[in-house]
């Protein structure tokens, strides 16, 4: 389940249960995830998740209902872009949370 998943990611990466997961969307899934098309690249940005999303996948989002995402086209980045989609063939949503393994 995706609550016990974060719990999990942060106890593995020593975080404070407050600090923000960034999850990679495809392009053609921010209308999904946000209502609109926020492209976001660069990670600058973090808009409100819909109800719907945050209660199907509740890890993607901060405690606050926001995600500070990084938006993939396929001219961005090819292989990541289709690994997202595989992704939500699989899920219903072509996104994966975007962290380090470091532990600290």
């Amino acid at each position: 389940d995706s609550h016990a998943m974060r719990e999990r990611m942060n106890r593995l990466k020593h975080r404070a249960w407050y600090r923000p997961v960034a999850p990679m969307i495809a392009e053609e899934a921010l209308e999904q995830v946000f209502g609109r098309r926020v492209e976001s690249p660069y990670m600058s940005m973090a808009p409100k998740v819909l109800d719907e999303v945050r209660e199907r996948f509740p890890a993607l989002s901060h405690f606050d209902g926001t995600a500070r995402h990084q938006s993939v086209g396929k001219r961005d980045e090819p292989w990541v872009h289709a690994l997202l989609l595989a992704v939500g063939q699989l899920t219903g949503l072509a996104a994966l949370i975007n962290t380090s393994f470091n532990s600290r």
